[in-house]
């Protein structure tokens, strides 16, 4: 008999519940906010004139899921590796290599941790570089697009800003 007492007190919880099922209030100005990250175009089917009124400000299709680029890989890289705790005190421990009263040579202490770390970054960046090559192949699929009178053609996946017909395309 306690299994129907735990059924309803499931069914009672908030567990399910969510807020996507609750009205959201409109603009000030009256107006529904569809702009922006997270929603979804408006797309007007069998109404051409719609399509003519410029700019259509539609976001590119563009896919990157690197962590780096040329000009962030080493600061980034380098703060990825200090944030680990045993590079942080081996770091330490080769800066107190560097006094008069260590015991240790300073190369004893700074050519592992130099090794270690550097072995490191250099696979983060081979993974980010495959990332890389794995996005731009997604990039270039061909995707079916609407030309003109009902007829579909090939395009990529990605459309750059010079390419646009409708006009500029905004990055989201």
């Amino acid at each position: 008999m306690t299994g129907g007492r735990i059924r309803a007190k499931i069914r009672r919880s908030h567990l399910y519940t969510f807020a996507c099922h609750r009205s959201h209030p409109p603009a000030q100005d009256g107006t529904q906010d569809t702009q922006g990250p997270g929603y979804s175009r408006t797309v007007y089917c069998n109404q051409p004139h719609m399509h003519t009124q410029k700019p259509n400000k539609y976001c590119t299709n563009y896919i990157s899921t690197t962590k780096y680029n040329i000009l962030t890989f080493l600061p980034k890289a380098i703060f990825e590796q200090f944030r680990r705790v045993a590079n942080l005190y081996f770091l330490l421990a080769a800066v107190l290599s560097l006094t008069p009263v260590s015991p240790f040579g300073p190369l004893s202490m700074i050519a592992p941790l130099a090794f270690v770390v550097g072995l490191s970054m250099a696979k983060e960046a081979l993974e980010d570089w495959r990332r890389f090559i794995q996005d731009m192949k997604v990039n270039l699929r061909k995707a079916g697009v609407h030309k003109q009178d009902g007829e579909f053609g090939d395009e990529a996946w990605r459309r750059r800003y010079s390419e646009s017909r409708e006009g500029p395309i905004l990055p989201c």
